[in-house]
């Protein structure tokens, strides 16, 4: 009689056991709620005064801004080769850091967007871009951006991969 009510208890232990468990994703690389899972992981563009951008060159510089030492990363919507003295790009930003950039996720400043439209040239700049790192060599660097004012007028999302352009 015992063993009528082993069997039956064991089947439902283990079934009870199974139906309890359940995954663990605290090992995700991008945690809800946090910049780096609001940035898209799809190529780098946007908007330059209400006309579709995307870069074909994206170059970054060791530099000052407003006082603080950091990393300007400029974006050109036509291929650029590298000229150190090169003032602005079609779409830049800047993130600030007195030490080596390393991964993570950063507050960045801009992005600028400057523009030329027919005989008429003008500037947009906006207060706070997200800016994620993922990887930092000594000739590139790699990360996502997002900022702007994100009604299709000049706004900019996406991942990118910059390249030195510094002697």
């Amino acid at each position: 009689m015992k063993r009528k009510f082993i069997i039956p208890s064991l089947v439902l232990a283990c079934s009870t056991f199974f139906i309890s468990c359940s995954t663990d994703d605290s090992d995700s690389t991008e945690e809800e709620g946090s910049t780096e899972a609001e940035i898209s992981t799809a190529a780098v563009s946007g908007f330059l005064n209400s006309v579709a951008f995307a870069p074909a060159t994206t170059h970054f510089t060791k530099g000052e801004s407003f006082g603080d030492a950091g990393y300007e990363f400029k974006l050109f919507s036509e291929t650029k080769e590298c000229d150190e003295f090169q003032s602005i790009g079609d779409i830049s930003f800047f993130v600030a850091s007195d030490t080596e950039l390393a991964p993570g996720e950063y507050d960045g400043k801009g992005p600028y967007f400057f523009y030329k439209d027919g005989e008429d040239s003008g500037t947009s700049s906006f207060f706070g871009a997200s800016v994620v790192i993922t990887e930092v060599t000594e000739t590139t660097i790699s990360g996502r951006v997002k900022g702007g004012d994100s009604k299709e007028e000049n706004d900019i999302e996406g991942s990118f991969m910059a390249t030195l352009c510094q002697k």
